[in-house]
């Protein structure tokens, strides 16, 4: 089989394309992508495949691929399902190095006929060599070849070339995407729509576009992925390459998770797993399509600009906005250093130097000819933000001479938003000096916030430790909390006990008062079965429990206390793996939904920097917490469940620490569960 960078090349820069199934009746997709592909100027042959036409339009058609006078090098399949399968192979007989597979039915259909369909195109491609984009899909576009095979109104237009290279399980939206980049005055370079992911996925075509060199920015759309652990690898390659990556991730729903056994997995919701996985990849997170398209444009543009925003309005009332604004959105803005606030301050007429500014303090242009290029020039402000509304030349001449002359000082992007728009010619004040103007602050802050997006962390070494066998069952707790010790996690020391009378030696071994849990296999939440009793100061107390709890095996665990209960954890979330995770527990730890998470494997720093914006890390970093050893003792916790999670690699499902007690004694773990894969 060909290489994926040598079929998706004969994908993108075919010297021949073929329709099969063409059609002359315009409503069909043999017309229409016949159609478009002659429209948008492709360079090489244009053929139609059908028994019963000789032309469409004036596009020679042929009877079978083998008729054709030139080496076709991909194909659009507009035929039924049925016929599909068939038709690859036959395509792949003809010497093809791809084909697109425009129809549904397959895995996305409710009958069984249609999962059968598509893992038999995925065996013909494993087998045959011939790659599949798709099913159920509506194309590929290349605007720098010119090349568009596909059926999606955006297909049948010629796309502005430039940079941007979308790729994406919708093709219906493609055409929303390429308007709205134009927009945002971008241009396009790749576009794919993967579909069902028979064969070719969204980290295939990634993976091209990291290599194809008028991709500039990477804008990703997608339902999942297929393997985190390759998302991780190929962004940092593009981050090398000096190619953003921005995603859009759709279908969030964390109806799986609810239904969960361990409560990590609960916690990890699908969201929150990829949003731990974009972030560690170095990967711009967007909310909205807008969003996707505006931060896409803006990096291809100005490329990545580490750092926090500047910014200023014509009004307190539009400062104020933009400081709303940043925050509902996460755009961090920049504290100004001393110099920067005390040269701007020795400008004002009145009222307080901030950011944002109020351009009104300083009672006219006259002083404030030079506060944008003071703003800009600030260490801590990468790119700047001006909330303007339209003005006659006599008030907007001014301003926008001296937003300019910050622009071109500091060289640093100078964006405008301007709500109420503004006629063209004033527009065009504003461009011709290199400052973009847009409509929607909400949109313009998503692209700064991505442009603002800090690089990737490194992916860690990780030598993963041989395992214990584990039983292909959920584990009980004393034997969940022998396997994490063995991997260097502290806990509560515990005895597991047959009867009542080991379980009063053990208490008196471990010194009241104690905790007394039954242990049941099966039973993960002991506290909902009514059969964990706690802080039991003698023998009388003890020997009641164990009756009440009327659970012939259980375990003896020395009852200690701390200032803050917290959950530790591992799951196993799809399409990103396993990730790691914390926050506030005890029995209220799902109510609560604090957690933080990282993919694995993660660096020690990396888990300390994360943890330290959770509520956890606020209360350690609170005056009033008692016990400095505690934040080290929990980041060592978290490292011994990554230590078991990496040894246990595939035959790992989820891993749950709860409570780990928090205080002077460090962090203890108190009750573990471990729920093997499958």
């Amino acid at each position: 089989m060909s290489s994926n960078h040598d079929a998706l090349h004969a994908l993108f820069h075919p010297r021949a394309v073929a329709v099969i199934g063409a059609s002359d009746d315009d409503t069909k997709h043999g017309y229409i992508v016949l159609n478009n592909i002659r429209d948008a100027g492709f360079p090489g042959g244009v053929y139609g495949i059908s028994r019963r036409l000789t032309q469409v339009n004036g596009i020679p058609c042929f009877p079978d691929l083998a008729s054709v006078p030139e080496q076709v090098d991909t194909a659009f399949l507009a035929i039924p399902a049925e016929a599909t399968i068939q038709a690859v192979r036959d395509c792949a007989k003809a010497g093809l190095k791809a084909v697109i597979v425009g129809s549904a039915g397959y895995a996305e259909s409710l009958d069984a006929g249609g999962a059968e369909r598509q893992r038999e195109l995925q065996r013909i491609a494993n087998k045959e060599g011939i790659r599949i984009v798709g099913p159920n899909c509506n194309g590929i576009y290349n605007a720098h070849h010119p090349l568009s095979v596909g059926f999606n109104t955006a297909h049948a237009k010629r796309q502005k070339p430039g940079g941007v290279s979308i790729f994406s399980h919708s093709g219906a939206l493609f055409d929303a995407m390429a308007g709205r980049l134009a927009m945002a005055g971008g241009g396009l370079s790749l576009f794919a729509s993967a579909g069902n992911e028979a064969d070719f996925s969204v980290l295939d075509y990634m993976e091209y576009g990291i290599a194809h060199e008028p991709t500039k920015v990477i804008a990703l759309l997608i339902d999942s992925l297929e393997d985190g652990a390759r998302f991780r690898r190929l962004a940092l390659a593009a981050h090398a390459a000096g190619k953003p990556v921005v995603a859009l991730k759709i279908g969030g729903s964390d109806a799986g998770a609810a239904a969960a056994v361990a409560h990590s997995s609960r916690m990890a919701g699908d969201a929150a797993a990829y949003e731990a996985l974009f972030e560690a990849s170095g990967v711009s997170v967007v909310r909205t399509l807008e969003g996707l398209m505006t931060a896409a444009a803006l990096l291809s543009k100005y490329g990545r600009r580490p750092g926090k925003l500047g910014a200023l309005s014509t009004s307190g009332a539009g400062a104020s906005l933009i400081a709303d604004r940043c925050e509902a959105l996460g755009v961090t803005l920049a504290d100004l250093a001393p110099d920067t606030h005390a040269a701007i301050d020795a400008q004002k007429m009145f009222s307080r130097i901030g950011n944002p500014l109020d351009m009104g303090i300083f009672g006219g242009m006259r002083r404030a000819a030079e506060v944008p290029a003071l703003l800009m020039a600030d260490p801590s402000v990468s790119v700047a933000l001006g909330l303007m509304h339209s003005m006659n030349p006599w008030q907007g001449d001014p301003i926008r001479g001296a937003l300019a002359k910050g622009r071109e000082t500091s060289g640093k992007p100078l964006l405008i938003v301007s709500p109420g728009g503004m006629p063209d010619s004033e527009r065009e004040s504003y461009t011709s000096r290199g400052m973009d103007v847009f409509m929607e602050m909400d949109i313009l802050l998503e692209g700064i916030g991505a442009m603002l997006s800090p690089p990737p962390s490194a992916i860690p070494e990780a030598t993963p430790t041989a395992a214990p066998t584990v039983p292909h069952r959920q584990l009980t707790e004393p034997e969940s909390l022998e396997l994490l010790l063995g991997f260097g996690m502290r806990a509560v020391p515990t005895v597991e006990c047959p009867s009542a009378a080991h379980a009063l030696s053990a208490a008196r071994a471990v010194g009241y008062p104690v905790v007394l849990k039954g242990v049941v296999e099966g039973i993960a939440h002991k506290s909902e079965h009514g059969l964990v009793r706690v802080n039991l100061t003698d023998s009388q107390a003890l020997e009641a429990a164990y009756a009440e709890i009327g659970c012939p095996n259980v375990i003896v665990q020395k009852m200690i206390s701390g200032d803050m209960e917290a959950i530790a954890g591992v799951t196993r979330a799809e399409g990103v793996g396993l990730v790691l995770l914390a926050g506030l527990g005890g029995i209220y730890a799902e109510a609560l939904g604090d957690s933080v998470m990282w993919p694995i494997p993660v660096t020690r720093a990396a888990i300390a920097e994360k943890l330290a914006t959770s509520a956890i890390g606020r209360v350690f970093a609170s005056p009033r917490w008692r016990h400095p050893a505690a934040a080290a003792g929990f980041v060592d916790l978290l490292l011994a469940l990554q230590r078991a999670a990496l040894a246990l690699g595939d035959r790992l499902e989820a891993i749950d620490v709860n409570p780990v007690i928090l205080g002077a004694a460090g962090a203890v773990a108190v009750d573990a569960l471990v729920i093997p894969r499958g």
